[in-house]
């Protein structure tokens, strides 16, 4: 396929979808298709999903050839996407697939493309001293919100099946995101270390997670009394049981109904993401190594883990109080006193 640019026309998206999963997007550009199947090589599949997502908003809210995307054209999505009411995050988010965008049309053709809308190369940078020339709305440092152990007993007491006692636990206690939990094939499971090989993180990157004994536990009951011998060709741990999906594999926007759902009944107001927050949360509040915590959830940022000690009162507490065992200033203060004295 050719990759000249289309000039004057519209960009137009098209995203098909299978069972309520997106499973191809096509344009009229040869030069976005070209950057989305680089994307669908190199990236993982959630980004993928995400960038072609937030493309077809771009393109579908600016009605623009891509040749005149400029600056000012940038500007004007971000405002209209702030009168819409989406939040800073999301907006950072949609500019970031834009910006992507361009770097690799840059890469293509430089002359048509000079130049990254979004974010432009600091080619001088004591020309940037004050700030970055990027349109990335500034953002508070995002504090993690943590359920509560009440919310979590009585959310638990509402789950009917093991099968969603099960992915909860993952999305908790071994801190998996909700794609990572429902995608999970009998293959990746080691019973002997509790261990799970998750193969298409964040960023495409394979990692190994564990399971403590309940969810281990909760696992085999699904498994035992639920699962059974039902569905022998379908690799996936998770299916749905009942309607037009039975047979098939669990898809995130089912658990996240799911959820939606019994968290209503219970009067919980919980999302998939928050299992993820407690669960970082618990273990850096624990004393578990950063490294290792970092490793376990694919945190690559050294200070990635610092928003999880925003309970951080009872933790500055306890080690504060850990310090003063080694460090007492009684003593040095006796020492003072003395010489003084002398």
């Amino acid at each position: 396929m050719s990759l000249e640019s289309v000039t004057g026309q519209l960009v137009q998206i098209t995203i098909v979808y299978e069972h309520s999963t997106m499973i191809d997007a096509s344009t009229n550009s040869p030069l976005i298709d070209h950057f989305l199947r680089k994307v669908k090589m190199s990236r993982s599949r959630h980004t993928w999903i995400n960038y072609a997502h937030d493309l077809k908003v771009f393109f579908t809210t600016l009605s623009l050839p891509l040749e005149q995307v400029d600056r000012h054209s940038c500007l004007r999505f971000m405002e209209l996407q702030d009168q819409a009411g989406l939040s800073s995050q999301t907006i950072n988010r949609r500019l970031a697939a834009v910006s992507s965008l361009f770097h690799e049309l840059n890469l293509l053709d430089p002359v048509l493309f000079p130049q990254n809308p979004v974010a432009p190369l600091q080619l001088n940078r004591t020309m940037y001293r004050r700030g970055s020339p990027s349109l990335y709305r500034k953002q508070p440092q995002r504090v993690p919100d943590v359920i509560s152990e009440e919310d979590l007993r009585s959310f638990f007491a509402v789950l009917p099946t093991w099968r969603d006692r099960t992915l909860v636990l993952l999305m908790w206690m071994s801190c998996l995101r909700i794609n990572e939990a429902v995608s999970i094939r009998f293959g990746d499971i080691e019973c002997s270390h509790r261990s799970i090989h998750i193969r298409h993180g964040k960023g495409n990157l394979e990692r190994i997670v564990y399971m403590d004994p309940f969810t281990f536990a909760a696992l085999n009951k699904y498994l035992d009394e639920e699962r059974r011998d039902l569905f022998p060709d379908v690799d996936e741990i998770f299916v749905a049981f009942k309607g037009v999906a039975r047979g098939r594999p669990l898809s995130v926007n089912a658990l996240q109904h799911a959820i939606d759902y019994y968290a209503t009944r219970c009067g919980c107001a919980l999302h998939a993401h928050l299992f993820r927050h407690t669960g970082i949360t618990q273990l850096v509040l624990q004393g578990m190594s950063e490294a290792a915590i970092r490793k376990l959830v694919v945190h690559r940022n050294i200070n990635s883990l610092l928003p999880y000690l925003h309970l951080g009162d009872t933790f500055v507490a306890a080690e504060f109080e850990k310090a003063q065992q080694v460090f007492s200033p009684v003593k040095q203060l006796q020492r003072v006193l003395s010489g003084g004295e002398q």
